[in-house]
């Protein structure tokens, strides 16, 4: 007797599917195991309006960043400072005020292996990961490098 494969499957959530294996094609179920191992480690961090592309005044930073006028609280990814310890993710109070780096990310440990995704600007739909460890905030190096693919 010949075994009936299913296309699509609805099980209403009312049971689950177990032992799937590893996937190896896009499409393919994904066991919860598998995802989180592929994630681990990891700090995702909510989204930042902009990124800077160079050097930037963290005291007074102006009305726009990367050509995207600014709105209080925006958030903004600061990667490219001359000094790297600058480096962070940051919160835009205005045009003559201080940028304060984001509560969520005011510590060291908070910026390690953070990701974070880039919605407006050159970088717009793009995703960054932190690549630092053990270090200090506004001492140590602080590195944003390309993280997988475009963000959608």
């Amino acid at each position: 007797m010949a075994r009936k494969l299913f296309t699509d499957l609805d099980r209403q959530s009312v049971s689950k599917v177990i032992n799937d294996p590893t996937p190896s094609a896009a499409g393919y179920a994904v066991p919860k195991r598998y995802v989180d191992s592929a994630v681990e480690g990891l700090a995702w961090k909510d989204s930042a309006r902009v990124s800077t592309q160079g050097n930037i005044n963290l005291a007074s930073p102006g009305a726009t960043i990367d050509g995207i006028t600014m709105v209080n609280q925006d958030r903004a990814l600061v990667r490219s400072q001359t000094a790297p310890a600058e480096n962070g993710i940051y919160i835009w109070n205005g045009a003559a005020i201080a940028m304060t780096r984001s509560l969520d990310a005011s510590t060291f440990p908070e910026l390690e292996q953070a990701v974070i995704s880039v919605e407006e600007g050159t970088d717009s739909d793009s995703s960054f990961r932190q690549t630092e460890v053990n270090g200090t905030i506004d001492v140590s190096a602080v590195t944003w490098g390309a993280f997988g693919t475009s963000a959608p």
